[in-house]
């Protein structure tokens, strides 16, 4: 890992600890030890800050990150331990975004967050399993090389459950969200699931408080003790909520809130956002210009940083945090950003590809509805409401040579997104992905109901590169937060009835509904969005000479997975061929995470390279 960010491994108790604690990944580096009742490390790194610890006996209990539990309640969890796991029951109170660690009985319990913003990975290494809350500490410690059928499902937009799960480096496993990693000394490692999504079954005003208390505690946790708080303020409900739940743990003082806007004279996002801003009087609100910021896609090998996986971050970094530095540089210590209101409160679909039992003709609305919304054509909805394919049929029958860009208008009732397949893959990308493909067939999927499944699989999507977002976060000295998804949160709002929380007719029902007395009602009204879209397509077109030399010398192509003349071809006209929606950024994003994960001075090995 990079100096100074904070990563931890976690090690059983066995006399091959020390080989971990003096390996030349982690010697070179200020890292702390936590040691087991013997005196040998259990816990090894950096955690900011982050970390408690409470013993009993020869047991001992750890909490890295930020929860609300006290000494008290942490004691108590670590009492109640038993061998059948983590009393759930006790932790499930605590509010916050946290990992979990227990060292009970010669067994090792680690787990990370429900939805996955803290994540468990583990390795074998000197006879002993690993773990570690980065892939890339375990890849360092084993010099595992890049698993290149991972690296190839990458390629494909977006990717589905659950081929995102797969290793990116050979012998480091992913922990699934949700799960512990149980490990004891001369047993193989396993995972116990501790947690389940809620039924959605609560009506929308009980929901409404639920979700209300929820955030309030999140971001009252959050913010108390700070100096002073940013906050993104975009115009829409998502981020104007928090703005407003922070205002009321803050004096106006110690609050600041930004927006970012490419064309101030002429953006709807901008006008929204000063409206909020005019009911926060003493507000600071800085409003950051295109001429503020860099283009997206500037810089891309300027910083090479080690990321877990390839990450949009890696290449829109400047452009993202350009405005995260300027609250930074006006005593920002913590910043409250909206990601995952839409993942929450915009629904799906495909909640409604079956017919609801007991309200036909509420199904049948809602179905009309966003056919109006999307302006879908029958001869395409009909299908897509007749097929009843289970999740394993769907991957089975998953077209890989299907390179249409997914569009507005695109019908998705299905169990997933249909994946873009770029053109610039090789047939051995495209063999690897349809072995993947169907090898995953026979996993279950993450939800009876299609909706949900595709809801939590796109929340998971984001919540992988959260980590990411908080260690660029931290380079400016701030704290980056995204309460919207705190276990806490996500339970509340995925414990409310679909049909009360997905509509064609009404805006995040319940969102609005929470924050009702809390955000101006007028701010509830809007219904538009901006894409961004402008912003990204002038970056690609600014920097398409770096992007096409990219490719000259990609360990993309070493390792025999893109077409690099073709990828070039199309770097120095990214906006012909819809190469925006249809994959560039994401196989961008793998070149830079490859290069990252490559030691200097590796060459890949491929079965096949593919240079032209």
């Amino acid at each position: 890992m990079e100096h100074g960010t904070p990563f931890f491994v976690v090690l059983p108790d066995t006399g091959h600890g020390d080989t971990v604690l003096h390996h030349p990944s982690l010697a070179a580096q200020d890292v702390e030890t936590v040691r087991h009742a013997s005196g040998r490390p259990w816990l090894i790194g950096r955690w900011d800050g982050e970390l408690r610890v409470v013993r009993s006996g020869t047991d001992a209990l750890a909490v890295i990150g930020l929860t609300s539990a006290t000494d008290v309640e942490l004691r108590a969890a670590l009492a109640a331990w038993d061998s059948s796991g983590e009393p759930v029951r006790l932790t499930r109170q605590w509010a916050g975004d946290f990992h979990v660690i227990a060292s009970v009985g010669h067994r090792i319990w680690s787990r990370g967050t429900a939805y996955g913003t803290r994540r468990m990975f583990h390795t074998e290494y000197a006879g002993m399993t690993v773990a570690s809350d980065r892939a890339a500490a375990l890849a360092r410690l084993t010099g595992a090389p890049i698993d290149r059928v991972g690296l190839a499902t990458r390629l494909i937009t977006p990717t589905p459950y659950p081929l995102g799960d797969r290793p990116l480096w050979t012998g480091v496993h992913p922990v699934r969200p949700g799960h512990h990693l149980v490990s004891a000394e001369g047993n193989a490692p396993r995972t116990v699931r501790w947690h389940r999504p809620p039924r959605a079954e609560i009506p929308l005003a009980e929901g409404a408080t639920a979700v209300r208390a929820a955030l309030e505690r999140a971001v009252a946790l959050r913010t108390g003790g700070v100096d002073r708080v940013s906050a993104d303020l975009s115009g829409g409900l998502d981020s104007t909520s928090l703005v407003f739940l922070a205002a009321r743990e803050l004096d106006p003082q110690h609050l600041l809130v930004c927006t970012g806007s490419d064309n101030p004279e002429n953006c709807d996002d901008l006008r929204w956002a000063r409206t909020a801003a005019a009911h926060l009087p003493g507000v600071e609100h800085t409003v950051f210009s295109g001429a503020d910021r860099p283009p997206f896609y500037e810089g891309l090998l300027d910083e090479q940083v080690a990321f877990d996986g390839p990450t949009e971050l890696s290449m829109h970094r400047k452009r993202i945090f350009s405005a995260l530095r300027g609250m930074a540089e006006r005593g920002s210590r913590l910043h409250l950003n909206g990601l995952g209101g839409d993942h929450l409160f915009l629904g799906q679909a495909a909640h409604y590809h079956s017919p609801l039992p007991r309200h036909p003709l509420l199904w049948l609305r809602h179905i009309r509805g966003y056919r109006a919304l999307f302006s879908w054509r029958w001869r395409e909805l009909l299908p897509a409401l007749a097929d009843r394919s289970s999740f394993g049929d769907t991957m089975r029958a998953m077209d890989l040579a299907n390179t249409d860009p997914i569009t507005f208008n695109t019908v998705v009732l299905a169990w997933c997104y249909p994946p873009r397949v770029p053109s610039w893959i090789t047939g051995t990308t495209r063999e690897l992905v349809t072995e993947a493909v169907a090898g995953a067939a026979d996993t279950p999927p993450l939800a009876d109901n299609r909706g949900e499944h595709i809801e939590l699989d796109a929340t998971e999507l984001v919540t992988r590169e959260i980590p990411g977002w908080r260690d660029v976060a931290r380079r400016h000295g701030v704290t980056f937060a995204t309460p919207y998804f705190d276990d806490q949160v996500v339970d509340a709002a995925r414990s409310v009835r679909l049909r009360d929380r997905s509509t064609p007719f009404a805006y995040k029902p319940l969102l609005a509904a929470a924050m009702r007395g809390v955000v101006p009602e007028e701010m509830t009204r809007r219904r538009t969005k901006a894409t961004g879209e402008g912003a990204l397509n002038a970056g690609l077109r600014q920097e398409r000479e770096a992007l096409a030399s990219l490719w000259d010398d990609s360990v993309l192509g070493e390792l025999g997975l893109v077409d690099t003349g073709e990828l070039r071809r199309v770097s120095l006209s990214p906006l012909s061929e819809g190469t925006a929606e249809n994959g560039l950024g994401d196989t961008v994003a793998a070149e830079l995470w490859a290069r990252s994960a490559t030691p200097t001075g590796a060459t890949p090995t491929p079965e096949r390279s593919v240079r032209t």
